[in-house]
């Protein structure tokens, strides 16, 4: 019988306690699949009208993955809030704010794409609070290094639906199969190859980008002989990246001076899972999990892959 989800119980220190978590991550992902099939005989594509903290206008389909989201952490009882990319302020769970745990998620990565009908994914991490059990939960409970993530993982919305996490015992990858309704094991342990792959980045803002980063570019491509792939949907390219190898980055820039991926929503949470897959996650000259966060909705540069690849990179 193919392993379900349920054998996250039996992974690590961990496993038990956020097995319910992330099984309501997949009944989210179950819905927001379900609604970005349906998207275009609903009327659902396009733009909210609204704009999100960073100033980005909001697809009506970011708001409607937000809020599936948030009612799913609620749903499984163990969360006392969230915190959202779509969302300005901590989103505290009334019902249960002496739970223990809080998740962080952009809910729809790479909605640029949903017009053309490309890839899109959804990123999550999960911390315990801080702050005691008897208080209201507070962004502060956010605010912490990745090194004290205790799962985080992704969903792939493309021609099959997938969920890949980690709870600190290796990266898992689990397809979820419409004969049977439910997430099944499909990439155990998956791991980055040391060697080979692909390079993924807006490589036409290069000229822009900080740190000489374009030479950079150029020697590493020189040196490995590595390929172009560019999705445009985080998601997609890290997990093109994690099975086949290379590197993914998002420098910063003349305009996006201290980086354009979010720490808490993005950054985080993708370089968790690429350490748990052997790989290489570094924000300049410091490990992404070594950052210590300062605000909810803070930016970094990103460099994210194999550790021959990253080393190339950032020499």
């Amino acid at each position: 019988m193919p392993s379900t989800m349920n054998n996250i119980a039996k992974q690590g220190d961990h496993g038990s306690a956020m097995m319910p978590v992330i099984q309501g991550v997949g009944r989210a992902a179950i819905e927001i699949a379900a609604v970005l099939r349906g998207a275009v005989f609903r009327g659902a594509l396009g733009g909210a009208g609204s704009e999100n903290i960073q100033g980005e206008q909001q697809q009506v389909l970011d708001v409607l993955s937000d809020e599936i989201f948030l009612e799913e952490m609620r749903s499984t009882g163990f969360i006392c809030a969230v915190g959202s990319e779509e969302q300005e302020e901590l989103l505290v769970i009334e019902e249960y704010t002496d739970a223990d745990y809080l998740v962080l998620v952009d809910p729809l990565d790479g909605s640029s794409n949903l017009d053309v009908d490309g890839p899109v994914g959804t990123i999550f991490s999960i911390v315990k609070r801080k702050t005691a059990n008897s208080e209201r939960p507070h962004v502060s409970d956010t605010l912490q290094s990745g090194r004290e993530v205790i799962a985080a993982g992704y969903v792939l919305y493309g021609p099959s639906l997938m969920l890949v996490c980690s709870v600190g015992e290796g990266v898992h990858g689990y397809t979820f199969n419409p004969a049977n309704a439910r997430f099944e094991l499909s990439h155990p342990d998956m791991r980055i190859p040391e060697m080979g792959g692909y390079y993924s980045v807006n490589e036409s803002n290069k000229k822009k980008w900080a740190d000489g980063m374009g030479d950079k570019l150029i020697a590493m491509k020189e040196e490995t002989g590595l390929g172009m792939r560019y999705v445009g949907a985080m998601v997609a390219d890290m997990h093109r990246t994690i099975l086949k190898g290379g590197v993914f980055l998002y420098p910063a820039d003349d305009k996006n001076t201290t980086g354009k991926l979010r720490l808490l929503y993005e950054a985080i949470p993708m370089a968790f899972v690429m350490e748990q897959a052997g790989g290489k996650a570094m924000s300049k000259d410091i490990a992404i999990l070594d950052i210590q966060p300062e605000a909810l909705h803070q930016r970094v540069p990103v460099y994210l892959g194999s550790n021959t690849n990253v080393d190339a990179l950032l020499g």
